[in-house]
């Protein structure tokens, strides 16, 4: 009994709500309940809509089909609209429920094989099966005797009268006889007919919970309509003479699908959107004569052909260029596109292999990318590094010999983990001032780290290699030392990247993971950069207290025990997963809460959050949103939380929704330093203050405080102060 409830708690009400929402493109609850309230103003449609995508639901969840997919209500919706339709159009009656049934297995039958056809290309289907399926039933009925259409669309006041009697009825006709503008009510009316109806009340309604649920979209649904109606102008066409399902179920949405949903939005998924209703236009013409001819309405299936040819033309594309393409799907356009912004500002690292400095100590870059020198042509995109004194000496003193250069015999480390492919070696050094053109790399070491990506490392001393050809090297490990050999007038290291094993191959532009850049006393940390020429640079040096109180490994339990605004304490408990594609992330049963995060041996950062932003695990995703794990009191990290974290009814939040796709001038930064350790070096306690503010414009305002505080390897408290709320946790047990 227990697991009936569950299932239907877990998968099939959700299942069925989505149904609603995703209509839309959305994936939310309460506009999903606020549509299904608007299907029921027609009761017989509302009804028959229902039970359809139930059906659908119920049936996809005992046939094992993809959970995800059932719950988003992608396998059900069109069996909603297929029930809609037919409530809409048919009497209700034994045969009519048989053939509801039918309809809701026919919609989830082709929904499911468009679904595996059409998503090998990475594809939507659309609203394609409710089509076929309402094709299906309605170029037979005529033959079905027993089956009768309905007469409730011309008596609708007796409709509204016997769903919620005189005061519905007055407040529908109070609405339907505004003196609003002409365009407006057909834009109303238009919204309305996406769920078969034709009124301003249902119209009014869908158009307040979209805005609610998504300005962004609500935009796009205007940009829609003004698209048609101008278009229609242009044309010399009566806007009356489109059909309000045409202008909503096909102009609109395309503009949302297009603008806003398959794309990221954005100035030009704007213009696209814009500039594919008139075609939409010429395409509705066109199968308008065709369908036709079989006495059979369009209903949403140009809309559904144009959105799928546009989106598989985009994705033949080699560059993506000014339109993007949603790559995560969040079935929210705010959220698709703040995840998106921030994704692509701190994550790039994770679009590479990381490397890191191939050298002990601090060195400096005296030939960079595109140098004067040697670094020309094919090999313009190469870094040559020496040591030097307080005084940017590169030797110590006289005679002029190799041995008195600073980096001369001292370590050459691998930049990361691989597998040495070649090695010249033999090859003796040169007297400074003196050059060897004939063997120009001098002795080298190539490892492969992964297919396409090699690093190679030259000018090194003769007979000093600790690796041979074919052996695995671990990052940081020794492979041999500085020289002097090849065209080299002074001991110097050549550093390259490649994408060939052979030496001296074209290099690649390629960025270390991390590295310390000095400027004068001070540090600036570098992540996923390239070191430019005169940059004294060194690798970071990780504190072992701090790598192994974020080291999250799956299977991981932590207890906390914290109290909100110094109220009665409770206790919270998480647990480390990993997902299908390897993803680590942190899971609170209690609040159904996930946390994302990296660890990747320098930074600790999460990634995604999902879930209650009122649980104990968000507080700490906003305290430790990005953590750097070396002891490095002077050195403040700074990052930015994607905007759709925070508070999500606030006023100035929605304002900037409306202008996010042409400018985003709200940012919400994170800021986080090591404000006391115990020790210099090897510490036992260390202390992490983060802050966050909001900018708006150049206005600044800091939303809220936290501390970190590690101690014996783990976390042993943390705290959150804001305007509204203080949290103080302390870690009870780590199993």
């Amino acid at each position: 009994m227990n697991s009936i409830v569950n299932r239907i708690k877990e998968t099939i009400l959700p299942a069925t709500l989505n149904s609603y929402s995703v209509v839309f493109f959305f994936n939310n609850r309460l506009f999903a309940l606020i549509l299904l309230g608007v299907t029921f103003l027609n009761f017989v449609a509302g009804l028959s809509g229902f039970i359809a995508a139930l059906t659908a639901v119920i049936l996809a969840d005992r046939m094992g089909f993809n959970r995800t997919l059932l719950k988003q209500g992608v396998f059900s919706f069109n069996a909603l609209l297929a029930g809609i339709g037919l409530g809409t159009f048919y009497e209700p009656g034994l045969v009519f429920v048989v053939l509801l049934l039918m309809a809701a297995l026919l919609s989830l039958i082709i929904s499911v094989v468009l679904s595996g056809f059409l998503g090998k290309y990475g594809l939507p289907f659309l609203s394609i099966p409710f089509v076929i399926t309402l094709w299906i039933i309605m170029l037979p009925s005529a033959q079905f005797s027993n089956l009768g259409l309905t007469q409730r669309n011309v008596f609708w006041i007796n409709e509204m009268y016997a769903i919620g009697g005189n005061p519905l009825l007055d407040l529908f006709q109070i609405i339907d006889n505004l003196p609003l503008n002409k365009v407006v009510i057909v834009y109303l009316r238009s919204l309305s007919s996406i769920i078969f109806q034709d009124n301003l009340f249902s119209g009014i309604i869908i158009a307040l919970a979209i805005f609610i649920t998504s300005r962004i979209t609500f935009l796009l649904t205007i940009l829609g309509f003004v698209s048609a109606y101008l278009f229609a102008l242009f044309i010399g066409t009566d806007m009356a003479s489109f059909s309000f399902y045409n202008i909503g179920a096909n102009y609109i949405l395309i503009a949302v699908a297009i603008g806003g949903f398959f794309t990221i939005p954005s100035v030009y998924s704007y213009l696209w959107a814009f500039l594919l209703v008139p075609v939409l236009s010429l395409l509705i013409l066109f199968m308008r004569s065709l369908s036709g001819l079989a006495d059979l309405p369009m209903f949403s299936l140009p809309f559904s052909l144009l959105t799928i040819s546009f989106v598989y033309f985009l994705g033949l594309r080699i560059k993506s260029g000014k339109i993007k393409i949603t790559p995560i799907q969040h079935f929210s356009p705010e959220i698709n596109l703040y995840t998106f912004e921030n994704e692509t500002d701190r994550l790039t690292g994770n679009r590479f292999f990381p490397l890191h400095l191939p050298f002990w100590g601090e060195w400096i870059i005296n030939q960079g990318y595109d140098g004067k020198i040697t670094h020309l042509g094919e090999w313009q995109s190469a870094l040559d590094m020496i040591l030097v004194d307080e005084m940017k000496n590169v030797h110590s003193s006289t005679p002029f010999q190799n041995e008195n250069f600073y980096c001369y015999n001292k370590p050459v480390i691998a930049p990361a983990d691989g597998i040495v492919v070649d090695i010249a070696d033999n090859i003796e050094d040169n007297e400074p001032g003196n050059v060897n053109t004939k063997q120009n790399w001098g002795n080298s070491i190539i490892i492969r780290h992964m297919d396409g990506l090699y690093t190679q490392m030259s000018h090194l001393r003769a007979g000093s290699f600790r690796k041979s050809k074919g052996d695995y090297v671990s990052a940081g490990e020794l492979v041999a030392l500085c020289g002097n050999s090849g065209r080299s007038p002074e001991p110097h290291l050549h550093f390259q990247v490649q994408a060939t094993p052979l030496l001296g191959s074209k290099t690649l532009a390629y960025p270390f993971s991390y590295y310390l850049l000095r400027t004068g006393d001070k540090y600036e940390l570098k992540s996923y950069s390239i070191p430019a020429e005169g940059d004294m640079i060194t690798n970071v040096t990780t504190d072992p207290l701090l790598l192994s109180a974020f080291n999250f490994q799956p299977g991981m339990i932590m207890k906390f025990i914290y109290s909100v605004n110094d109220a009665e304490k409770k206790a919270a408990k998480w647990e480390v997963f990993t997902d299908a594609y390897n993803n680590k992330y942190l899971f609170c049963e209690e609040s159904r809460s996930y946390a994302y995060f990296v660890n990747d041996g320098t930074m600790f950062y999460f990634t995604a959050f999902y879930g209650d932003r009122k649980s104990l695990l968000f507080y700490f995703y906003l305290t430790a949103y990005k953590v750097l794990l070396g002891n490095y009191p002077d050195i403040e990290i700074n990052d930015f939380f994607p905007l759709h974290i925070i508070k999500r009814n606030s006023i100035s939040l929605w304002l900037h929704d409306l202008a996010a796709p042409f400018h985003q001038y709200l940012k919400v930064h994170y800021t986080n330093r090591i404000k006391w350790s115990d020790l210099s070096s090897n510490p036992a306690c260390v202390h992490l203050v983060t802050k966050i503010d909001r900018s708006v414009f150049r206005s600044v305002q800091t939303e809220g405080t936290g501390k970190v505080i590690v101690e014996n390897n783990r976390i042993r408290e943390f705290t959150l102060e804001t305007s509204e709320i203080r949290i103080c946790s302390e870690n009870s047990a780590i199993l």
